[in-house]
């Protein structure tokens, strides 16, 4: 039975997170805005702190802008909430009566909301999760070349998988039938039939074809043009078990 609770893909960056969410956007129940990242950081809803992330970022600042919302409306909705829930349903509404999703079931693609997952959970006790995770070496690799983002130190790229796979298999012991895990490698591989997997957790209809104009490309391990074998095995020593639990041999 489809759902009107909002759910929410979470994990590392560069590991598909963007290519999930825009197919999920082709289906005609859902809809999703632009990274928000309003779960993200520690500090507390209505401190100056808080605001000045979301206020002066300048990536931010265009994400409101292809969602339809002005600066005077972020900041009244901003200023009039009582803590992250209003924030996110308030913005989650202008989005939707902007682009006219009206009546579409919205769903928030901000990776690194994986550190405010807990909060998220109690303040949207219905809703559900969706974790995407690829090999740590591709992510390394990625976060390592650099391009949509700065590029990353090699610690500093490892603890973006690290970090995010910790959270989640910690949640996912308290709340299994909350989360649907997959690997990128599958949604290259099998796209239909890893996205109706997803559709199915959601509660939402499959679809019989998937879009002809979204190109899914293989998983290449371009890691191995990128990473030396030092770096390799420094990338298994710090992963350790975590390698082993998500199936990523160590």
């Amino acid at each position: 039975m489809s759902s009107k609770h909002p759910f929410f893909i979470v994990g590392s960056v560069r590991s598909g997170t963007t290519l999930l969410r825009d197919i999920l956007r082709r289906h005609p129940r859902l809809c999703a805005p632009e990274e928000t990242h309003f779960f993200r950081w520690a500090e507390p809803y209505g401190t100056e702190d808080f605001e000045r992330s979301y206020l002066k970022n300048k990536v931010f600042r265009q994400h409101r802008e292809l969602d339809g919302l002005n600066e005077f409306d972020f900041f009244y909705t901003l200023q009039q909430g009582r803590h992250r829930k209003d924030l996110m349903d308030n913005y989650a509404r202008i989005f939707k009566d902007n682009n006219n999703h009206s009546g579409k079931r919205w769903f928030d693609k901000s990776p690194q909301n994986v550190y405010g997952m807990l909060l998220l959970s109690a303040m949207y006790p219905e809703s559900r999760f969706i974790h995407i995770h690829r090999h740590p070496y591709n992510v390394v690799a990625s976060l390592r070349a650099g391009g949509m983002l700065a590029r990353q130190p090699l610690r500093g790229a490892i603890n973006y998988w690290l970090e995010s796979v910790h959270l989640v298999n910690e949640y996912r012991k308290g709340f299994p039938d909350r989360v649907h895990e997959l690997r990128y490698r599958d949604l290259c591989d099998f796209p239909l039939e890893t996205v109706n997997g997803i559709l199915a957790f959601l509660g939402e209809k499959p679809i019989e074809e998937f879009p002809e104009d979204i190109v899914v490309g293989d998983e290449q391990d371009r890691y191995r043009g990128i990473l030396t074998d030092e770096e390799l095995t420094y990338i298994r020593d710090c992963c350790g078990d975590m390698l082993n639990v998500y199936g990523y041999e160590n």
